[in-house]
């Protein structure tokens, strides 16, 4: 996190980079198998459960599920090959990403070196954006990766969103990215459900994190997120909180 602030300011400022601790990424994943189990009789290593961390960083989320011992010896390959997926729009973080689970991956299961083809380079708020173009002509290996992941029954949503409301004044020229589709959904949800005055923190990326994922677990499955509290009590987060409930 600190490499990513001194040596692109700008762009962590823009993308709400955070890196998460360790211990805060274990309670994750085991808090999911209890919800897995309780909630739907499964568990994370089940054939089908597909897992996605859709804002990657440096891959800690899937490096420390590989590392966890809640996927079984038997499932490990077929869960790394076929039901793990990461996304990660920054090129150097997804390299890092690539290279940590991989390399995870051959230390825990051994045998050959393999690829990890479940990480795609790619702005997850665009991916289902209406009308977005694909990449087949300038990344082809990566939209068929995307294309793969967006078919997947995707039951199990983990990570750390980014955090960021957009910038401090207009003189920064570093505005967020727009998702209309994104925020149309936000609008006919959270902010219908509001009676607040002010509205423009539910556009927060983080905010849209939780409703990205919530749409792409449909009416099965678990999301589970690093969170802050302010959402607990405050008037702007009214129709958020109704939503959630």
């Amino acid at each position: 996190e600190k490499f990513f602030k001194n040596a692109f300011p700008r762009m962590t400022d823009k993308l709400g980079i955070v890196y998460t601790p360790i211990e805060i990424v274990d309670y994750i994943l085991n808090s999911v198998q209890v919800v897995l189990k309780e909630a739907f009789g499964s568990d994370i290593s089940d054939e089908g459960i597909h897992v996605l961390d859709p804002f990657t960083g440096t891959g800690t989320f899937i490096v420390r599920l590989l590392q966890s011992g809640l996927i079984r010896p038997m499932d490990l390959e077929r869960k790394y090959k076929h039901e793990l997926h990461a996304n990660e729009i920054v090129l150097l973080a997804y390299y890092i990403a690539a290279i940590n689970i991989e390399a995870t991956y051959h230390g825990v299961y051994g045998g050959r070196y393999q690829p990890f083809d479940g990480i795609v380079l790619t702005d997850t708020f665009q991916m289902f954006e209406d009308g977005d173009p694909d990449d087949k002509l300038i990344f082809p290996v990566n939209n068929e990766r995307v294309e793969a992941q967006k078919r997947a029954p995707i039951r199990v949503v983990i990570g750390n969103p980014p955090y960021s409301v957009g910038q401090g004044s207009e003189n920064d020229s570093n505005k967020n990215v727009e998702y209309p589709t994104l925020d149309g959904r936000i609008r006919e949800t959270y902010a219908a459900s509001s009676n607040a005055g002010l509205k423009r923190n539910l556009y927060d990326s983080y905010i849209r994190a939780f409703r990205w994922a919530s749409d792409r677990v449909g009416d099965q499955g678990v999301v589970a997120f690093v969170t802050n509290g302010s959402w607990l009590d405050s008037g702007a987060m009214d129709g958020f909180r109704k939503a959630l409930s």
